[in-house]
């Protein structure tokens, strides 16, 4: 069961695994199958396995062996920039004493059918559907019968169509390091065709590491097909993805990323817009400036930084520079915000991208100065700091089907979804990516925790990673 063996040893503080697999395995040169004899006895009869796990057990064969090291026995030491042994390791042994029953297991196959693609990127696997396929596997008998009959039908499982790739190849063709934490990144394709074009607004995920897919903000113009431009700050407090991209991602290096999403999208036909960028969260503002540019629309971009402004070179190289302001803040005050916002005029739009307190402070501004929340639109990078949410279990009603689906107080909608085998997409599962947005139909029940929707959108969308019925026990109606 390799996903119940994977899901296990991920989700459990610095790793663990039960081990039956190993002690049952007869290619596992520990303990009794050291031994020949063992080893001959486990391949040909392979019905003694129970016994043999037994006796292992009682001579005290077959524990951790303390010379070997694991995958989850390192991690990424932050201030070196490298990987270095845990500072903490499961060293629980087995348990020998426990009275399991096979009839009490829920094991789960995935054959060709049904197993994830080959490709370097998270996929999610439906449990249940594995827990159907090995409660519908032949026994050795059965499968040796039809063979002998000629009745091979269905007793291979088919292939999986491949359909289009989740990622492509890309490689990195140019590193400008723009400040102490800032990196600019121009990718191209590695088989030279033409990029999958991207809208303003949108980003790509990008595949760092087997434990780090991160999603960036695309930074260059979407009329350019021959590249992806990133810029990619250096969080010392984050959880390692930005860090290691620092230290490794060189020109040369070939890295996959997924075709590009967009999930805060320019409204291109608005008579005006405004852009404001607050340090990093520029990004996605320079996409908005050049489409807007080659439309023709009338906007203004703001560019708030503090200490370095490590893309106002470009900014100012732009072909709408004029149209772009810096404002660099090395001591004093703070930039008014009432002197960059002008008061609303119909049809406007206003987007924002940066830390939390600056987009507050820009909504609140905007608000102030008559913008509707239907002409606000902003991008998190990071979630902010949260209330403390209390937590009570509910249950989600399926209106499409009518099934009623519990969500316990520790759970995620998404997560008890998931645990009844019901895929629902998700990228970030803190409320700030939007992509697990579903229609609801209990506009007075739902207690909202994402930071994502508008109050307007909220009315009919709900996010699941994160919101809940707002009472003790209460039911949420979505369209699934």
């Amino acid at each position: 069961d390799a996903e119940k063996c994977a899901r296990y040893r991920i989700t459990n503080q610095a790793g663990g695994m039960c081990g039956r697999c190993m002690k049952t395995c007869p290619w596992n040169l520990q303990g009794l199958f050291a031994e020949a004899p063992f080893r001959w006895l486990a391949m040909n009869a392979p019905g003694t396995a129970k016994a043999l796990a037994g006796l292992d057990d009682r001579l005290g064969r077959g524990a951790i062996n303390p010379v070997k090291a694991w995958w989850w026995d390192i991690e990424l030491d932050k201030p070196g920039k490298r990987y270095v042994a845990a500072a903490q390791t499961n060293r629980r042994g087995l348990s020998p004493d426990l009275d399991l029953k096979y009839e009490d297991q829920t094991l789960a196959v995935y054959p060709a059918d049904v197993m994830p693609l080959p490709f370097p990127i998270t996929q999610p696997l439906n449990r249940e559907e594995g827990i159907a396929r090995y409660r519908a596997l032949l026994t050795p008998e059965e499968y040796r019968n039809r063979l002998a009959k000629g009745q091979t039908e269905g007793l291979v499982p088919g292939t999986r169509p491949p359909g289009e790739p989740p990622v492509f190849p890309m490689v990195i063709a140019r590193r400008e390091d723009l400040s102490d934490d800032t990196v600019r990144f121009e990718l191209t394709r590695a088989d030279g065709q033409p990029l999958p074009p991207f809208d303003a607004g949108a980003h790509v995920s990008l595949m760092i590491a087997p434990e780090y897919q991160r999603d960036y903000s695309l930074a260059g113009d979407p009329a350019d097909a021959a590249k992806y431009v990133l810029g990619i700050q250096r969080e010392s407090a984050g959880r390692g993805g930005s860090l290691l991209i620092h230290r490794v991602f060189r020109p040369g290096r070939r890295v996959f990323v997924t075709p590009p999403s967009n999930l805060f999208p320019l409204d291109e036909g608005a008579p005006f817009s405004l852009l404001l960028g607050g340090g990093i969260g520029i990004t996605p503002m320079l996409t908005m400036a050049h489409r807007l540019h080659a439309l023709g629309r009338d906007f203004r971009l703001h560019y708030l930084a503090r200490g370095t402004a490590p893309f106002g070179a470009e900014i100012a190289a732009a072909p709408w520079a004029d149209r772009a302001q810096t404002h660099l803040k090395t001591t004093g005050p703070r930039v008014d915000m009432r002197t960059l916002i002008p008061p609303y005029t119909p049809g406007a739009k206003l987007y924002t991208c940066g830390g939390a307190g600056f987009m507050d402070g820009v909504f609140d501004t905007a608000r102030a100065q008559g913008w509707p929340e239907d002409a606000l639109a902003r991008e998190y990078f990071a979630v902010p700091e949260a209330p403390d949410w209390v937590n009570h279990p509910f249950t989600l009603r399926l209106t499409q089907s009518g099934r009623d689906i519990p969500v316990a107080a520790d759970q995620s909608a998404t997560e008890a979804l998931a645990a009844h085998g019901i895929a629902v997409p998700t990228k970030c599962s803190d409320g700030i990516c939007g992509v697990c947005a579903v229609t609801h139909h209990a506009p007075e029940g739902i207690e909202h925790r994402d930071y994502v929707l508008s109050a307007r959108e909220r009315e009919s969308r709900v996010i699941l990673c994160c919101s809940r019925a707002r009472e003790d026990g209460g039911l949420l109606p979505v369209d699934l």
